[in-house]
């Protein structure tokens, strides 16, 4: 039916979505609606609001709303210290930043990359500093409300000093495009968790504005959601129709029927597949209906803005099927998601080649639950007879039939990385999965694609009910397995696999008959009465707990060696999955563990002047916990290596009374304040400060010819079931130490005089020096203090 009163549509895609890439959802509506004579608008509020949020004049304004707010506790307390020592660097360095994240150059630059990361990662410190007990990374979006209670849902959105998103919306939604008397329906598509305040603090202001305007919700989770739902709850205060399932069409019919009857009749919904309405304190229903997907609309992407996702490309979402026909024990797919089908391959290949010649990017991502063999391989078909040449990448199963032939056809037709759900490298976990794959297919279509050049990715499930910890062992192991695999037999370096605890979905088959799987859910707390995940007991295997904490130990795992870099803490450590899809695509090489290379070091001559590092910046921070306590610690960062250091400081004077003094008086100076680092001698902070960038010296002693190794202070270790890690809290630099490689730690440790230690891994030594835990201290360093120094080496 045409739009014959001209009702406009506009079509809003909440935050926190992927920050990376376009979501398929509203430009795939926006396609639909305008296929069926409708006006529509797009407007992708998410990444709007990242990029406003990550701009040079709201990290401004953040920084100063970090700097006035109070902390709620201690862990409160430093990250807004740690967002006021990161501001300076983020601010000035966060446009170049987003500009080189968008570069395909970039990629070929592993020290460009990282540096973008990095000041990502101080931005989004510093918006999360500027709230209470925030944590904003792109990935998650946790504040002091929680998602899973409706009334801390409602008041976050009234609340900008505690919402992030009720702050950003203030300042830069586009209030215009709402306000146009013409916009009749608004259309809110909500596909997780993360979107939930963000997208009700959304309606509660579009209520302020246009209460008069059709709301229309709909996603993958807002059909999860309303689904639990009988009588009436407070979503429907900003809600007028629900639509559950899939949108094509149905949303059509809203607009058509408010066209058709008027804006006060309800009547209209009764003929609308999976809509949900309020009629007097009762929710009602309509069935849902599969979407016929063969003639789906081409997603119009014109409405989004595509240079402002933090990657290059831009890479395109794009389907070829809908649904899973499978029905693991851990998933909700086939719930929410109605029955399986696919879209005729050319269609597809004439669309993929639509978008690149409208918008010029050779990159796609197929987004489907599951791309079966044949969809693989009727899409790998038409893509070849289109030729299409672009490069994409989707997600399978393991199966039978995924042989050389197939794998070659696919690299054939560009593909550049294919997701497996691997889950468990057991065959007895599998089978309590009901996951319906086979270890020994697995092997073949692994050889397969790698064979092919085409690099995979494994997803991995730790402690489903009834895994034991040696079942949960050996598939780290074998991912693992695989990597090395990949890069050094065949020449793919950029197979990757990730692993999550097992998480208990309610719409789940586990979630729906969990004494079928040995399970027993425990009730949610009665605030929480919008959470879709339950906690657990489970007799046998690895407990709710036992997951958590495999999962902890095996990020970023490498069983290939002894020793485990990560950076401890940090967001920006993971790799973006757009980006090793992007890397296979350029041929640029996978990013490596940054070293952590130590200042050089021997110290200063006696009369040699020092200076603060360029962009060196400090504050004083409550120590050991409360605000009156304020003054007795300075936390130091230095950007430039990415070292933060807190030293206790309860004497007077300022960091920047520092330049300009000789070595000598350094110490003297730093002994006069009771300047210390963790109990450190003056002479042993000082050096710290030198190695580590926060202070420069003029000249330096000329380097002796031998040296000899000393452990960093402050290193801190933890035995966590018998196997070492080992913190440096100035680097930030977490490493896990296995067999040999924790005895020759320890033999450092045990030799603080520098007496050479017994035969050791020369390897390992290598690796304790490159990651920060030993510096090389010159032979003669260890010189005479000054006479007034000595009685105090004890501070």
């Amino acid at each position: 039916m045409g739009n014959t009163m001209g009702t406009k549509t506009v079509l809003v895609n909440p935050p926190l979505w992927n920050a990376y890439a376009p979501h398929l959802a509203v430009p795939l509506l926006l396609g639909d609606l305008r296929a069926r004579g409708h006006e529509a608008a797009g407007y992708d509020l998410s990444i709007e609001c990242v990029d406003r949020m990550l701009s040079a004049p709201a990290l401004e304004e953040l920084a100063r709303k970090a700097a006035a707010r109070a902390a709620v506790d201690l862990e409160d307390q430093w990250a807004r210290q740690r967002a006021l020592l990161a501001a300076p660097a983020a601010i000035r360095g966060i446009e170049g930043a987003k500009a080189r994240l968008r570069s395909l150059d970039t990629l070929h630059d592993p020290d460009a990359f990282h540096r973008a990361r990095r000041t990502l990662r101080d931005a989004l410190w510093l918006v999360s500093g500027a709230f209470p007990s925030c944590t904003f990374d792109l990935v998650s979006n946790a504040c002091a409300y929680s998602a899973d209670s409706t009334a801390q849902v409602l008041a976050a959105a009234e609340d900008p000093d505690g919402n992030p998103y009720r702050w950003a919306f203030d300042r830069m939604l586009d209030r215009d495009l709402f306000l146009d008397p013409s916009v009749g329906v608004v259309g809110l598509s909500m596909s997780a968790d993360t979107q939930l305040i963000a997208g009700v603090t959304f309606l509660h202001m579009l209520r302020e504005m246009r209460p008069d305007v059709h709301v229309v919700l709909g996603g993958n989770y807002a059909t999860r959601l309303v689904d639990r739902w009988q009588r009436r709850h407070p979503l429907f205060d900003y809600v007028d129709t629900v639509v559950t399932g899939e949108g094509e069409g149905a949303l059509a019919a809203v607009v058509d029927g408010l066209d058709a009857g008027g804006r006060a009749g309800t009547d209209f919904r009764e003929g609308i597949p999976g809509a949900v309405w309020d009629d007097g304190g009762i929710l009602l229903r309509t069935p849902r209906q599969s979407v016929d997907i063969s003639a789906a609309a081409c997603p119009a992407y014109d409405a989004l803005p595509l240079d402002k996702y933090l990657a290059p490309g831009p890479i395109l979402p794009v389907f070829a099927s809908r649904s899973c026909p499978w029905e693991c024990a851990f998933c909700s797919i086939p719930f929410a998601s109605n029955s399986f089908r696919q879209r005729p391959a050319a269609a597809v290949a004439r669309e993929v080649g639509r978008l690149r010649a409208e918008h010029g990017s050779a990159y796609f991502m197929f987004v489907d639950e599951i791309m079966s063999l044949r969809t693989l391989r009727n899409v790998g078909e038409a893509l070849l007879t289109a030729s299409a040449d672009v490069h994409w990448y989707g997600e399978t199963r393991f199966a039978a039939g995924l042989d050389g032939e197939l794998a070659q056809l696919l690299h054939a037709s560009g593909c550049r990385r294919m997701n497996f759900g691997l889950e468990s490298a057991s065959q007895r976990v599998l089978d309590l999965m009901r996951k319906g794959t086979r270890i020994e297919d697995a092997c073949e279509n692994i050889t397969a694609m790698l064979g092919a050049g085409v690099p995979i990715h494994l997803f991995v499930i730790h402690g489903f009910p009834g895994e034991t910890p040696e079942e949960a062992a050996r598939t780290v192991a074998f991912a693992e397995a695989v990597r090395r695999l990949s890069a050094h037999r065949y020449g793919v370096p950029h197979t990757t696999w990730g692993g999550s605890p097992f998480v208990l979905d309610v719409h789940s088959p586990v979630g729906t008959r969990p004494e079928a799987f040995g399970v027993r859910i425990e009730p949610p707390a009665p605030e929480d009465d919008l959470s879709l995940s339950r906690d657990y007991r489970t007799d046998t295997g690895l407990s709710q707990q036992d997951s958590l904490r495999v999962a902890e130990d095996a990020a970023g795992s490498a069983a290939d060696t002894t020793v485990w870099f990560r950076a401890a803490g940090d967001p920006m450590a993971r790799e973006i999955e757009e980006f090793t899809f992007l890397r296979a695509c350029a041929g640029a090489p996978q990013p490596e563990p940054r070293p952590v290379p130590l200042y050089d070091w021997p110290p200063p001559e006696e009369d040699a002047q020092v200076a603060l590092g360029p962009g060196v910046t400090s504050t004083r921070v409550p120590w050991p916990a409360t605000e009156a306590d304020t003054g007795r610690a300075m936390a130091l960062y230095n950007p430039a290596a990415d070292r933060f250091l807190q030293l206790n400081w309860t004497g007077g004077g300022d960091l920047r009374q520092l330049d300009g003094l000789s070595w000598r008086d350094l110490e003297a100076w730093l002994a006069d304040r009771d300047c210390h680092y963790l109990g450190s001698a003056p002479g042993a902070t000082a050096a710290l400060l030198l190695r580590h960038g926060f202070l420069v010296p003029s000249r330096r002693q000329a380097r002796p010819p031998a040296a000899r190794y000393r452990a960093e202070i402050g290193t801190g270790t933890e035995n966590r079931n018998g196997t070492r890690y080992v913190s440096n809290p100035v680097t930030g630099v977490t490493i896990r130490l296995r067999g040999p490689a924790a005895a020759t730690w320890q033999d450092w440790q045990d030799r603080q005089d520098g007496a050479a230690p017994p035969p050791q891994d020369d390897g390992v030594t290598e690796a304790l020096v490159r990651y920060g835990f030993l510096y090389r201290e010159p032979a003669g360093a260890g010189r005479a203090r000054p006479e007034h120094l000595t009685r105090r080496q004890a501070v």
